[in-house]
């Protein structure tokens, strides 16, 4: 009969064991896909090097993992403005296309965004929403939606979601834990790929200035080398100017030099007479007109020159309006036929203010126009033949003119080449600046150690490498510097630069050449040791650097002890990524600082469990924070004299939790970040109940350091409290000794803003260690609550009855009251109304509220 029972007992347990491991398996898978859909998004972002490449590549990876054939991202823009960054729908594609901005807002987008949360939702929940008023309808309704939201800090900066019109194609919690993740890692991601795009358009635009200025070098170049033409021009005219005498001849010779420079296959010169009364000709050529010797002054064109004495540029249309107005004649020397010049330009020979003559060019064609800047050269080439012609009066201004002018184009040419020798520096520079990206985007900038990213290449690599050489074996360390902050924060950045230097050098000189040692962050390093023999290999590596390090360090005359604490991470064959590794050693180490300072743990299997575990206590713990499965538990407070009810202080109660879970809820809940949001829903919910509160009685919240040492977290709880609908004086903010002291004294001045806002505040906890008499004199608080053990111990410790008694005297100048923690007893009631003080107790909060008539509904 036992056997039978022992027999029927067995598989049941087996059935147990199994269900249990089934479970264990499926949350592994999850975990597992979760990873993986991560790492690919970091390759991604790694990748990619343009947005618009990069929403298309995360909707094919979220199409690997769930159904997300429909998919958009909707940005925020500071405005508050909803921009569409992509989108893919079945249905509504021409619609999301031309949605205007309140069309996101207004929808399940905005929704989303104000709510801060992210949203399963079905079609039964989608109606639901559009009849409550939530959320306008928009588009074809979806079957299923889901959506999260893309926060930077405490900032939602956009929406991603994925939709299914299928009854079929649902979501469920895995698939919103997963796009959660994901979503968590896109705004990362965003911002490494705009960050790199940014970093690509200022090169192009570097590179794009580089060739306006080129283009504008070669532009001086040809100009250069036009101003070398018409030197090399007025040089000949110089040189007929001193060798010819025949003026034919020079006149001829004049005419070929212009035909190099203008065209002039129709040229003139015309002289004035002494008298200025006739024209001579000396030189004229002309396909239409015989050579004309002389003429006494008409009104040709070459007197309208000589006339308003500057170089005209005449047209056709215009020479028929000078004609039509009567300041210049046509002159026709070819009765027989003689075509009116399309184009005429001509110059002033002049020295001084004495006109010699003219010089001038015309066509008779449209295959060639004058240009204006033919005409300031033909009036500048004009001086020179002036000159040539009066060589006797013009010999020494000729001569200075070409030394200015050569000066000229000397100091030109060397300007050119100071900007072509600026260029190539340019580009040198340019050259030595990409080297320096890739050093500075692979290196620590403070350290010169590997950074986070070359280090997880070399790991990823040495991980590739591993079917090449099944004798792969190799360890990762990672090491936290015990005491940085505290040295950083009393010492200053400086030193604090000059200490992670130091032991960036000490651990550089405590391994072999090729072992990597970079650096993640702050005071974070990991080392990758190559080719080890035992896991021994890595323990002895470790002491060694625990040793360096601890040993005291010089830093400008600052003496400096720290320490590290170290996780080791061996390398197993069942490690699929190179992120398992580094999470593994990452969580050795802390398990390493759990245990005191200058200590080394190697990762086992015990620990894995313990992070499982740790995990699911954290999901628990952000799970009520989202279903708010938190309410405040009072305690009265009373005027120890009078032993009147004056008000309550709040502690945080967790409606569901069980005895383990509510004890390690502080510590879990700061670990996790969840802290502050969860003391702002309790201040919420206090805010709330302000009605029920008789008039002068105050409540005593204890808060978490958090909100002083975060401007953010600081702005968030100012805005709360001009909120609340509860009088500021009644309210009492509370902070503890502990916290306190580890504050800087910039984080602690926010005790003043507190204070400018109208809320009282309480210095808790006082006296637990030090008893931090400063604190009380340099901060404005209303309360010193005393410890517990404190409060307990003052009946039987003289030592402590005289420190009440200081205390009491320096509440009396100081203008604040004393509290004690814990005063069941009736001598410890004496003691706090000797010092017109008060007492939290013990007593049930319903029989505190009948006496004092307040709070009737939580009681």
């Amino acid at each position: 009969m036992k056997d039978q029972k022992l027999s029927s007992v067995i598989p049941a347990v087996w059935h147990s064991q199994l269900r249990r491991m089934r479970t264990l398996l499926s949350g592994y898978k999850r975990a597992y896909t979760i990873q993986g859909a991560l790492l690919n998004l970091s390759e991604l972002a790694s990748g990619i090097k343009e947005m618009r490449e990069f929403y298309p590549a995360i909707h094919q990876l979220l199409n690997q993992q769930l159904r997300a054939d429909n998919f958009y991202v909707a940005l925020i823009d500071q405005d508050g403005t909803f921009r569409p960054e992509y989108f893919a729908d079945e249905k509504d594609q021409q619609i999301l296309l031309d949605a205007p901005s309140e069309a996101f807002a207004s929808g399940l987008t905005g929704y989303v965004a104000r709510r801060g949360k992210a949203l399963l939702c079905d079609e039964a929940g989608f109606h639901r929403l559009v009849q409550e008023g939530q959320i306008q309808a928009q588009g074809s309704a979806p079957m299923h939606w889901l959506g999260v939201p893309l926060c930077r800090g405490e900032r939602v900066i956009g929406v991603m979601a994925i939709q299914s019109y299928q009854a079929d194609a649902g979501y469920n919690e895995h698939d919103l834990a997963l796009i959660s993740h994901i979503a968590i890692h896109t705004v990362t991601a965003i911002d490494r790929v705009r960050s790199r795009e940014l970093l690509e358009q200022t090169v192009r635009e570097r590179t794009q200035q580089l060739r306006n200025t080129n283009d504008s070098l070669q532009h001086e170049i040809r100009e250069r080398s036009h101003a070398e033409m018409l030197q090399a021009a007025l040089y000949k005219i110089s040189e007929l100017t001193a060798a010819s005498s025949d003026m034919s001849s020079f006149y001829r010779e004049v005419h070929s030099i212009l035909s190099e420079l203008l065209q002039a296959d129709n040229c003139y010169i015309a002289l004035l007479d002494k008298d200025g009364q006739q024209l001579n000709f000396p030189f004229y050529l002309d396909q239409y007109s015989p050579t004309q010797k002389q003429r006494p002054l008409q009104r040709g064109l070459t007197e309208y020159v000589i006339r308003s004495g500057e170089a005209r540029l005449v047209t056709q249309v215009q020479l028929q309006q000078l004609i039509q107005s009567g300041e210049v004649e046509r002159q026709v020397s070819n009765p027989g036929y003689q075509p009116m010049c399309t184009s005429w330009l001509g110059a002033p020979l002049q020295i001084g203010n004495q006109i010699l003559g003219v010089i001038a060019l015309q066509c008779y064609d449209n295959s060639h126009q004058y240009s204006e800047q033919e005409l300031v050269l033909l009036k500048f080439v004009s001086q020179h033949i002036a000159v040539a012609i009066s060589r006797k009066l013009t010999t020494e201004q000729q001569k200075q003119h070409h030394e200015d002018l050569e000066k000229r184009i000397f100091e030109r040419t060397r300007e050119l080449r100071q900007t072509n020798l600026f260029l190539r520096l340019q580009v040198e520079e340019r050259k030595k600046a990409e080297e320096q990206l890739f050093f500075e985007a692979n290196h620590d900038a403070l350290t010169g150690l590997a950074n986070r990213q070359m280090f997880l290449m070399q790991l990823k690599q040495r991980f590739s490498y591993r079917n090449r050489d099944s004798a792969t074996n190799f360890a990762l360390l990672f090491i936290d510097l015990d005491r940085f902050k505290l040295i950083n924060d009393t010492l200053g950045h400086h030193i604090g630069d000059l200490f992670l230097i130091e032991v960036s050098r000490r651990l550089q000189q405590a391994v072999r050449e090729h072992d990597l040692v970079a650096r993640l962050g702050g005071d974070e390093f990991v080392i990758l040791l190559g080719k080890i023999q035992h896991e021994v290999d890595a323990e002895e590596v470790a002491e060694r650097l625990i040793e360096s390090v601890r040993q005291p360090m010089n830093l400008e005359g600052n003496q400096v002890c720290s320490g590290a604490s170290i996780g080791i991470a061996c390398y197993q064959n069942w490690y699929q990524h190179a992120d398992e590794l580094l999470r593994d050693a990452d969580a050795a180490m802390y398990q390493a600082k759990s245990f005191g300072r200058n200590r080394f743990v190697i990762f086992n299997d015990s620990m894995r469990s313990q992070m499982l575990q740790e995990l699911g206590q954290e999901q628990a713990l952000q799970q009520a924070v989202q279903q708010r499965q938190f309410q405040p538990q009072l305690r009265p407070l009373i005027a120890a004299e009078s032993t009147d009810l004056v008000g309550y202080q709040a502690s945080l109660s967790w409606l569901q939790a069980d005895a383990t879970q509510q004890q390690e809820l502080s510590r879990q809940a700061t670990q996790a970040g969840l802290m502050p949001d969860i003391e702002l829903m309790l201040l919420q919910q206090l805010s709330s109940m302000s009605s029920q509160w008789e008039q002068g009685a105050v409540l005593c919240l204890s808060l978490s350091p958090a909100w002083l040492s975060n401007h953010l977290l600081l702005d968030k709880l100012t805005q709360q409290l001009h909120q609340s609908a509860l009088p500021l004086h009644q309210l009492v903010l509370g902070f503890t000794e502990a916290d306190l002291l580890r504050l800087s004294a910039t984080q602690l001045a926010n005790l003043h803003q507190l204070k400018r806002l109208g809320v009282r505040l309480s210095l808790d906890q006082f006296a637990a260690e030090v008893a931090a008499l400063g604190l009380l004199v340099q901060y404005p608080f209303d309360f010193v609550v005393l410890d517990t053990a404190f409060s307990r111990s003052l009946p039987r410790s003289e030592s402590r009855r005289q420190l009440l008694q200081v205390l009491q005297q320096l509440a009396q100048s100081r203008q604040f009251k004393l509290i004690a923690g814990h005063a069941e007893q009736k001598e410890i009631q004496q003691l706090m109304a000797q010092a017109g003080g008060y007492y939290f107790t013990e007593q049930p909060v319903a029989v505190a509220v009948q006496q004092s008539g307040l709070f009737q509904q939580l009681a």
